[in-house]
């Protein structure tokens, strides 16, 4: 006999614990009975999934087909409405005429109309119909005017009519006389049709009003939805459908009931839950009309309008869902009119929804799950007994193999096996173990390629920010939870802030956009003696000179024409606290000046008022801007500048306490996970080395919105380097202008300075969307530029940012007058 000869004993170690003790009977079972069952729970699924596409086919079908069927109802009643209207008025204005028509229609038991009138060019040639169900009544003409709404407040559209021609009204909810004999308190809503008559020469001498009864129109939709439907074709699971009724403005108008309550009250309870928007319309309370947010709901009503009929799968939000379980079916299609405004054109008047929250294909869905889990069942134990017997037979010569193989002298080297082939399965287990060795060589060098590959991935490991952060100085003792770092540039600036606020004197604050003055302004406010007091924000760039000064200073009742009541304004809100005033280089000169009196007299004047009030506020200004260079081009007052500038502090840029941002990224990290509902978000030693090489240009503030964009993005718990999305800088763009197209189109969304500049000035955020503008359109005005910027920026603003940036070489101006235009400064 022979033996294998080396190292088999470590065959063990690469099997499942108690696995190798197994028959080889009892690891077939073990491996082709779970797969056996896996193959049949996936064909089971497959088969599920497109029997519930194709029942979710025929579902949509039949939600189709009862919209159109509904729909065709609804404009046939129309349309023979019309006609009646139309043989009507082809006969004299009778009183006995019209109440005839009325009565035969009443005893026919038909209530489709409610209303028929003939309201004559001659006011004694007037006749109003009422039909109250159990009797025709006839109204005075001293009450018409009684009638909401009047049938003779006749609109142009229906004095131009010509014969033949009719107009049709919008629904709208009616009400009668008391003394008519009708409960004044009974529900009544009419879409009224006109037509005019002709005497026998031709002329108008009156118009004829046939009013329909809304509520038929509604009963016919709950007779299309109950079961008693002339296209009912099989029962339905309980859950709930139904139809409404909407105008050519989106307005919801009633949905159908219950078929048995032919008289309740016009309704949209059911149709708009879940929903908002705007409840009742002029006319008709019941009205709803949902908010523009409901972009499947107004997708409808637009195809509506255009004359189109489909479907929605939508979910219970109403959005547009892929689901096949998790939806119902919204199928829509317009009602159409012939007025005989236009030959052979009929017009959209109203469009016609019905909702089917059908759980049927669910409910499907649910059976069959059942019959696969029986199918898997029984084949398991057919499968089963199978492989008991067949096994017995295949594996003979595998069990004679084994015997070989454990009489093997393990004590001597590895060498092969020599064992007579007795069939193909252990010549191929033979082969295999005597590839053993062979392949233990290759599996070691494998196993050394995947340790080089460990080492390179530990750049993408998840670091500890506890390690990166820098350690707390002495001010951590402080309070300045808002100002997140340990650099020595932060810190002097904390020490600033706390010398700053033992005093109690004015303060100039500057530094580049988002590099938080705010924040020590406000934690200025916080240590000084002032802190239990109030603490107020003004920005001086987001208001025109007259908004400002009313926030400054405030005014009286009657100052001008919409002061209705006294306004404090911002220093008398702030008495006794601090006034922090940002962007305080937009100020214009009159605002300036006021500022200037009131730091001086430590007084206000409210706008409307003759006396003068005391105030006590502590002043702190903030401005990203050069006021010296302001000053020397008199745009800033220099006696305001030293008045403002008794203590100046200076907020350093990120990229000068690049050290902190370790700590300001783990912040952010944690401050948008908690705003997104993710939890144990990292960054990995890649990223964060990316974040410290980036030179930052919009500081703090671009710091936290790339940390918040690549929190939203990540797919994993670790943001990695490739997630980091950085924003290109001024420097990045400087050759944007002889960039190829393809690669142009690509950045357009950045602003593209002339490509001759070869040192390229730091831009205001507002510049930078304006250069972007520029790019695409060419030229630009200055109404343009203060409508592109928003935020209700004043005419001076906006002429200061143009004129910066031609004095900075970016742009040119052309023209004069209100033909003023800019145009980028092109390459020569």
């Amino acid at each position: 006999m022979n033996f294998f000869k080396g190292a088999s004993d470590s065959i063990p170690l690469m099997l499942p614990d108690g696995f190798y003790r197994w028959s080889i009977r009892k690891k077939l079972l073990a491996v082709i009975l779970p797969s056996v069952i896996v193959v049949l729970l996936i064909m089971g699924l497959v088969s599920n999934e497109f029997s519930s596409k194709f029942l979710h086919m025929a579902l949509e079908r039949s939600s189709r087909m009862q919209c159109l069927a509904e729909t065709h109802e609804i404009e046939s009643i129309l349309d023979d409405s019309r006609i009646d209207l139309i043989t009507i008025s082809q006969c004299l204005p009778t009183r006995d005429g019209m109440k005839k028509f009325l009565e035969v229609h009443r005893q026919n038991g038909g209530s489709i109309y409610r209303e028929l009138a003939f309201i004559g060019i001659d006011s004694k040639n007037r006749c109003f119909l009422l039909n109250a169900g159990a009797s025709v009544l006839e109204l005075n003409p001293d009450q018409f005017s009684e009638i909401t709404p009047n049938p003779l407040a006749m609109s142009d559209s229906i004095r131009s009519l010509k014969a033949g021609q009719m107009y049709l009204s919008d629904i709208t909810e009616a009400f009668y006389p008391l003394s008519s004999g009708l409960d004044h308190g009974s529900p009544a809503a009419v879409i009224r049709m006109t037509t005019p008559h002709l005497r026998s020469d031709g002329q108008i001498d009156g118009y004829y009003m046939l009013g329909l009864d809304v509520y038929y129109l509604r009963n016919i939709l709950s007779l299309y939805t109950s079961s008693q439907s002339p296209i009912y074709a099989y029962s339905r699971n309980p859950e709930p459908r139904c139809a409404y009724i909407l105008d050519r403005y989106g307005w919801m108008l009633f949905q159908s009931e219950n078929n048995a309550e032919k008289n309740a009250v016009l309704s949209t309870s059911k149709i708009r839950s879940g929903l908002t928007g705007t409840m009742g319309k002029p006319g008709f309370p019941e009205a709803f009309r949902p908010d523009p947010d409901h972009e499947a709901y107004w997708k409808m009503v637009a195809d509506i309008q255009d004359g189109h009929q489909g479907i929605l799968i939508v979910d219970d939000k109403g959005k547009q869902t892929l689901s096949l379980t998790d939806n119902y079916f919204l199928t829509y299609a317009p009602i159409q009119f012939d007025s005989g405004l236009s030959a052979g054109h009929k017009e959209i008047i109203l469009g016609l929804v019905y909702l089917d929250r059908t759980r049927m294909t669910l409910a499907a869905q649910m059976r069959q799950y059942d019959v696969i889990f029986c199918i898997t069942i029984l084949t398991a134990g057919v499968i089963s007994a199978i492989i008991y017997f067949i096994s017995k037979i295949i594996t003979r010569p595998i069990f004679q193999l084994a015997l070989s193989v454990s009489s093997m002298d393990m004590s001597k080297p590895a060498m092969q096996l020599v064992v007579p082939d007795m069939d193909q399965e252990t010549t191929m287990l033979k082969n295999a173990i005597n590839k053993m060795l062979q392949a233990i060589a290759e599996q070691m060098e494998e196993i050394s390629r995947k340790d080089r590959y460990i080492q390179i991935s530990e750049q993408r490991g998840k670091i500890s920010f506890e390690e990166e952060i820098l350690p707390s100085s002495p001010n951590g003792l402080q309070d300045f939870s808002k100002l997140v770092g340990d650099a020595p540039v932060l810190e002097s600036l904390k020490s600033e802030i706390l010398k700053a606020a033992a005093v109690d004197v004015d303060i100039l604050i500057t530094g580049d956009t988002g590099t938080g003055k705010q924040l020590a302004a406000e934690a200025i406010h916080h240590h000084s003696s002032r802190s239990k007091e109030p603490f107020l924000t003004i920005n001086c760039g987001a208001l025109d000179e007259n908004l400002l000064m009313d926030a400054l200073f405030g005014h009286v009742a009657g100052a001008f024409s919409e002061a209705k009541d006294d306004r404090k304004g911002a220093f008398l809100a702030a008495h006794k606290g601090t006034l922090f005033l940002d962007e305080i280089g937009n100020a214009s000169p009159k605002v300036q000046q006021a500022l200037l009196r009131t730091l001086s007299a430590q007084k206000i004047k409210p706008l409307g008022s003759d006396t003068e009030t005391d105030v006590d506020v502590r002043l702190i200004s903030a401005t990203n801007e050069d006021l010296k260079s302001l000053i020397d081009r008199g745009v800033f007052r220099e006696d305001l500048y030293y008045r403002l500038k008794v203590i100046s502090l200076s907020t350093p840029a990120l990229r000068d306490h690049k050290e902190d941002i370790p700590a300001l990224v783990d912040l952010f990290i944690r401050e948008a996970s908690v705003k997104m509902h993710k939890s144990n978000i990292g960054l990995s030693r890649g990223a964060l080395e990316r974040l410290k090489n980036y030179n930052w240009p919009g500081n703090v503030r671009e710091l936290k919105n790339c940390i918040t964009r690549a929190v939203a993005m990540v797919e994993s718990d670790v943001i990695q380097t490739e997630d980091i999305r950085l924003e290109e800088t001024v420097e990045d763009l400087a050759d944007v202008l002889i960039t190829p197209s393809p690669v142009r189109m690509k950045n357009r969304h950045h602003f593209q300075p002339s490509a001759e500049d070869t040192s390229l000035p730091a831009l205001a955020e507002r510049q930078q969307k304006a250069l972007s503008v520029l790019q695409q359109k060419g030229k630009i005005s200055r109404k343009e530029y203060q409508q592109l910027m928003g935020n209700g920026i004043s005419q001076r603003t906006a002429l200061y940012d143009l004129q910066d940036l031609i004095q900075k070489g970016l742009i040119v101006r052309s023209g004069s007058g209100s033909a003023t235009r800019y145009h980028l400064k092109m390459k020569r």
